[in-house]
């Protein structure tokens, strides 16, 4: 007996320039990520995310886009999709996300999911504003926006709780959606432009809050740290730098401009490679010695899965856990809205191995040592 409808939104091109070092998937980058051999990675994760709702499939009807854009993976969790909307060519666009929104807004459906990033979460609070409650299943290169949960599996048992609950009003809650502008620079809060507040369910630190913007000017423990970071580096060992602020200011003290948004390699502290994709990566490291450096994703707390997925689940085991360096301030750490650091790196086996402490460098002689949560299916959440 159905006694709820939800919707389910996928973005098909969501999240395949991650590995290939494109900044997004928005207008023409999704064909060059095409062209580029990016392999698509939305529809595994908005899988995960419908596989935690199997014991409510009974009660679900669930409105959706054609092909790929929901019904398979919604016939892969052995639901019934309702298809009320088709894209227009195989290809989707913005247009396609919006027209789908349209559709299923006039369902009234108790719950939005969306697989995708910020762009997607624009396109869909352009058409629906806050007449639906909206929940993101990460799957973006970009998702600085609050309206994601944790991990694609999280968001499915978010999703679970909110609709087995009595009292959903007091689950939902005010978030941001947020997208940056082409051509914006990491930890430029200029080029984060905020869209609206969208309502959204969320329980503990399954739903991050938004990406904070970040800055390191003047910050002279932050400067110790990374002068402490350039002695490490100056070795023969191989060093993977991520994105971010924190970042590019560690590539400006080791003498090189360095990549805003991307993952560039230094070696006897020298650059010996520039905005470098997951095969560049690893065709760079095999055989060698290497370690990774990176920063926390300020306002969240995420150390891989967001903006750097060229350091992905095959670059990191590759290089070892044993060997990642992470820097970052202590007030960022501070601001933690749940005093944890996250991961999602799209391995749940590689996920859980990160589960415990990290330690990070705050300034020339002090570390401090933080809490890695990951979502597990048995994890207990208030």
């Amino acid at each position: 007996m159905v006694t709820d409808r939800i919707g389910l939104i996928v973005n098909p091109i969501a999240g395949m320039g991650g590995a290939v070092g494109l900044k997004g998937t928005d207008g023409e980058l999704a064909a060059v990520a095409e062209s580029m051999g990016a392999q698509a990675v939305a529809q595994a994760r908005a899988l995960a995310a419908l596989q935690q709702l199997a014991d409510l499939r009974g009660r679900l009807q669930i409105f959706t886009a054609a092909a790929a854009m929901g019904e398979t993976v919604v016939l892969q969790a052995g639901m019934l999709p309702t298809v009320v909307a088709s894209p227009e060519q195989e290809m989707t666009t913005a247009d396609d996300t919006r027209r789908a929104t349209a559709a299923i807004v006039d369902q009234e459906p108790s719950l939005l999911l969306f697989a995708g990033g910020d762009g997607t979460a624009r396109d869909i609070f352009a058409e629906a504003g806050d007449r639906l409650v909206m929940l993101g299943i990460p799957a973006g290169v970009k998702m600085h926006s609050a309206v994601f949960a944790a991990t694609p599996r999280a968001a499915g048992e978010v999703a679970r709780r909110y609709l087995e609950r009595q009292d959903r009003a007091s689950m939902l809650h005010s978030a941001e959606i947020v997208d940056r502008e082409a051509g914006g620079r990491a930890g430029d809060a200029a080029m984060l432009q905020m869209y609206g507040l969208a309502r959204v369910p969320r329980l503990s630190f399954l739903v991050p809050g938004a990406k904070a913007a970040s800055s390191v000017s003047g910050h002279s423990a932050l400067a110790a740290a990374i002068r402490r970071t350039v002695e490490l580096v100056a070795d023969d060992r191989i060093t993977l730098i991520g994105p971010g602020a924190t970042m590019l200011a560690l590539k400006r003290q080791l003498g090189f401009r360095g990549t805003p948004l991307g993952v560039d390699a230094v070696r006897n502290g020298a650059c010996i490679g520039l905005d470098l994709d997951e095969e560049r990566i690893l065709a760079m490291i095999d055989g060698q010695s290497a370690r990774i450096v990176v920063t926390v994703i300020g306002g969240q707390g995420y150390l891989f899965g967001r903006g750097n997925q060229q350091l992905s689940a095959r670059v990191i085991r590759a290089v070892g856990d044993e060997n990642i360096v992470v820097l970052s301030t202590l007030e960022k750490l501070a601001a933690l809205p749940t005093q944890t650091l996250l991961v999602d790196t799209g391995d749940d086996d590689l996920d859980r191995a990160f589960a415990g402490h990290r330690e990070v460098l705050v300034g020339g002689s002090r570390s401090v040592v933080m809490p890695v949560k990951v979502f597990r299916d048995d994890a207990h959440v208030n």
